[in-house]
């Protein structure tokens, strides 16, 4: 108790908040400009997330399907190879993600 009552009685300097200033001043003539929003992502980039979301919901739905049908022992024949190509699906659209358009070569067979 007698620790709580120096506590209370002791005198003790706050901490005071100051901003030091050391920022230049802002100029008073108009700001930049803003820029406008982005362009929209281009065919190929537009195809790549459609054909990646394709792959994504059907890899889990294999993956779901081959879990569920694991439960009992004839369903474990089919349900761990859908589980497999689930896995495979998956693989494929981390390979699809991972993959630059930037690298691929086009090559015309008629100039």
């Amino acid at each position: 108790m007698e620790e709580k009552d120096i506590a209370r009685n002791e005198e003790c300097v706050e901490a005071e908040l100051v901003h030091q200033g050391g920022g230049a001043p802002r100029p008073e003539g108009p700001r930049a400009p803003v820029s406008g929003p982005s362009a929209a992502p281009g065919l190929f980039t537009r195809l790549k997330m459609l054909i990646a979301a394709g792959l994504g919901v059907a890899a889990l739905a294999l993956l779901l399907a081959g879990g569920l049908l694991t439960s009992t022992v004839i369903g474990a024949i089919l349900g761990i190879p859908l589980m497999l190509a689930g896995v495979a699906l998956l693989a494929l659209l981390f390979k699809l993600f991972s993959a630059e358009l930037k690298n691929f070569v086009v090559s015309r067979k008629f100039p």
